[in-house]
């Protein structure tokens, strides 16, 4: 069993003393049962773990009777699949030590749940074939299951990514392993329905700002499976040469060159095409029957070019940016969409890039990352081009050296061209970091 210490001001845990009081008054052997549950405030930068009476209350943020102050991975991952169970086991005081209910300076309450029983059978099974079947080491099969399970993925497609990983493939070096994965929100969130559609053969066409994870969804699509990816920049100078290929000259023989984006689609790598719906419309209808059932193209002066039955062709884009066109309708029926929200919080990709951060420099980070986000989605506040995760990133890296209100300045005010939307940012360094 694991446990977890709840407490929380009155303000963010409306019904927390009430909740002890009736523990104080109740037989330790009759307390109730509780439910942890995911932050629903969007407001509360921290979006930590919240604890209610039961299931249905969790409705009401003014139900709340604890918060989750330290929540370690394993809770975070057990709250993808949804509400935790937990019992009361004591009373504790601010610092998190157990104390007796006649404690004056009792201020929480300690809480004990079940851990994740592990990978199960299926999965086991299934990292065996994989194995067996040459498609990686039990090291690499392991861990993919084991991230794929802390994103509460379900086994069903946890075994059907195991038996699709692709065992033979020109350009291994161009698979990607990003050095952080992608997070979802919840079970059904955009890895588990990015790897279904993928798994039968559909492709893909993301949208949202920047900062939502497109590119980390898709490297980490690619790193599960084990195709390796192509990135072209979409522009509206791209034209059907750039995507086809062309007549060349070599050694005084006229012959056929094909485009890069066909060369790797005929090989089993998967397209990304960036900013996708820069390019000009008429120029995307040369992708058609690359992503029709036959998934092939004759291409004028060369021949047919048919796509490896894992290749995939992935479109990214954002519907705000200067540039962009509307796609018509028959290249966007041939691509499932999937928008990107932007995450509450941030702090859990944080911790993962940079582990050594200080809790109090991950809250300031969060907290700025929010306050940018909330100010977007208004629309009379900063532009989007204001948000970058990356930023924060290099702020938390420098940190030790620079110290991180300099790392903030420089890596997150400092990047927008606009001087208005630099000065915005500048201020909420001041105002958050002394």
């Amino acid at each position: 069993m694991e446990k977890a210490v709840c407490s929380g001001s009155n303000m963010r845990a409306p019904m927390k003393m009430d909740f002890m009081r009736s523990l104080k008054s109740t037989p330790q052997e009759r307390w109730q049962s509780i439910c942890i549950c995911r932050s629903k405030n969007e407001s509360d930068t921290s979006a930590k773990p919240m604890c209610f009476e039961s299931e249905e209350k969790s409705e009401n943020a003014l139900n709340c009777i604890g918060i989750i102050n330290a929540p370690t991975d394993e809770l975070i991952s057990l709250l993808r699949a949804g509400a935790v169970c937990a019992r009361v086991v004591s009373l504790c005081r601010p610092d998190g030590e157990a104390c007796t209910p006649d404690d004056d300076n009792a201020w929480g309450y300690i809480v004990e749940y079940s851990p994740k029983s592990g990978v199960g059978e299926a999965v086991d099974r299934a990292i065996k074939s994989a194995f067996e079947a040459g498609r990686g080491s039990l090291e690499q099969l392991t861990e993919k299951a084991e991230y794929l399970l802390s994103q509460a993925v379900p086994e069903k497609v946890i075994v059907a990514v195991l038996d699709s990983i692709v065992d033979e493939v020109e350009y291994k070096d161009m698979i990607p392993n990003p050095p952080v994965k992608f997070v979802q929100e919840t079970a059904m969130g955009e890895l588990t329905r990015a790897l279904s559609y993928r798994l039968t053969g559909l492709n893909l066409r993301l949208v949202g700002n920047k900062g939502s994870g497109k590119n980390t969804l898709m490297q980490t699509v690619d790193w599960l499976l084990g195709v390796p990816q192509y990135r072209m920049q979409g522009s509206a100078e791209l034209d059907k040469l750039d995507l086809l290929g062309g007549p060349v000259i070599e050694h005084g023989t006229m012959s056929y060159k094909l485009s890069d984006m066909l060369l790797y689609l005929q090989a089993g790598a998967d397209v990304v095409l960036d900013e996708g719906n820069t390019i000009k419309p008429e120029c995307a209808d040369v992708l058609h029957s690359l992503m029709d059932s036959a998934r092939s193209i004759q291409v004028p002066g060369y021949g047919l070019v048919k796509m490896k039955s894992w290749s995939s062709f992935t479109i990214t884009m954002n519907e705000d940016y200067a540039g962009t066109n509307f796609m018509n309708e028959a290249t966007v029926d041939r691509f499932t969409p999937l928008h990107m929200t932007q995450p509450v919080s941030i702090a859990e990709v944080l911790h993962r890039v940079v582990p050594e951060a200080s809790e109090e420099s991950l809250r300031v980070c969060d907290e700025m990352y929010s306050m940018i986000r909330e100010m977007i989605c208004d629309r009379e506040g900063l532009e989007p081009e204001a948000m970058t995760i990356r930023g924060f990133i290099d702020a938390l890296r420098t940190e030790p050296l620079l110290g991180l209100k300099a790392g903030l300045m420089d890596n997150v005010a400092g990047k927008p061209q606009d001087l208005y939307t630099r000065m915005q940012l500048a201020e909420l360094v001041e105002s958050l970091v002394r």
